[in-house]
């Protein structure tokens, strides 16, 4: 009788574990692919701005592990706001916007500065100093020929992503960055640079990995600007060649709109040298345990409360 009854305990148990298994197989096959994620609710992208560019929403993507999704409406990323209308500014105001974070250099600011947002607090935390010749090392050699035969601005933006990891200038601004992104506390920000693309989507890049979704729908996120930013880019392109009537020089002017999965590639080769964007934002950077914890416990809710905002746009 008792080995009848330990047995059918045993079975029960296993019975439990592999119902519980397949609950979470099937749970784990709903979340869509990083591609599908990307372009979910037309990429993330926030409609009915008239002046500014690039405007994303990073709420609605999943963990890795599906559990839990990013917030709606409290993480925001764009270009800058020197054109932004009267209704962009009321827009802004409307979606509740706390703080917003300017990434440009001084003379960026100066030469372009920002439309006030009533209410927000306006922080001015400078990614980079001056473009730095300087931060490329022996070890970034070959990648630096491979831009050089590429392009110029190959060249001038793969330096400029080895300085946004390894400048100190950058170091102090990514810290400040996510300081204000927890003192902001669950209020809506908004951060940019000039074009909403390599600051900002570094930025973007480092809050993603702490709040703990996957690689590729990182690299996806990243890749959308190239969504919002294809007709600008065209344009600078059309315009070089009606001035020039050399391809390669356009070229070089398109490609300054857009962003290159080399340029990330590169970028997340340097940051492997500090034992990966974890390690790099822990012992580089400067942020704790306590810190990552704390971004995660603002900025995620369990995916079931979101599952239906992330149907594909219509």
């Amino acid at each position: 009788m008792k080995k009848s009854t330990r047995f059918l305990s045993v079975l029960l148990a296993v019975m439990l574990v592999m119902s519980l298994f397949a609950g979470f197989a099937a749970y784990a096959a709903e979340v869509p692919s990083a591609e599908d994620q990307a372009a979910m609710n037309n990429h993330h992208g926030v409609a009915g701005f008239e002046g500014i560019n690039n405007f994303r929403d990073l709420g609605g993507y999943y963990t890795a592990d599906g559990a839990y999704q990013i917030k709606d409406g409290l993480l925001f990323r764009s270009a800058n706001l020197h054109d932004a209308t009267a209704a962009d500014i009321a827009k802004l105001q409307n979606m509740g916007v706390s703080k917003v974070i300017d990434l440009r250099m001084a003379v960026e600011r100066l030469t372009k500065s920002n439309k006030t947002v009533p209410g927000a607090e306006y922080v001015a935390d400078s990614l980079l100093f001056l473009p730095n010749p300087f931060v490329i090392t022996m070890d970034d050699f070959a990648a630096t020929l491979k831009a050089v035969k590429s392009g110029v601005m190959d060249t001038y933006m793969s330096n400029m992503y080895r300085q946004m990891i390894a400048d100190p200038v950058a170091i102090h601004a990514t810290k400040v960055f996510f300081q204000e992104l927890i003192e902001a506390n669950g209020d809506p920000v908004l951060w940019h640079c000039t074009s909403g693309k390599d600051r900002t989507g570094t930025e973007a890049m480092f809050l993603m990995t702490i709040l703990g979704c996957d690689p590729d729908v990182i690299r996806a996120e990243y890749l959308n600007t190239n969504y919002f930013m294809e007709a600008k880019a065209q344009e600078k392109y059309d315009t070089a060649y009606k001035y020039t009537h050399m391809k390669w020089i356009a070229n070089e002017f398109y490609k300054y709109e857009l962003v290159s999965e080399e340029w990330y590639n590169l970028e997340q080769n340097v940051l492997a040298r500090y034992g990966g964007v974890e390690a790099y934002l822990h012992n580089v950077v400067g942020l704790s345990d306590q810190d990552f914890q704390t971004l995660r416990d603002i900025y995620l809710e369990p995916a079931a409360v979101q599952t239906a905002a992330l149907a594909p746009a219509a």
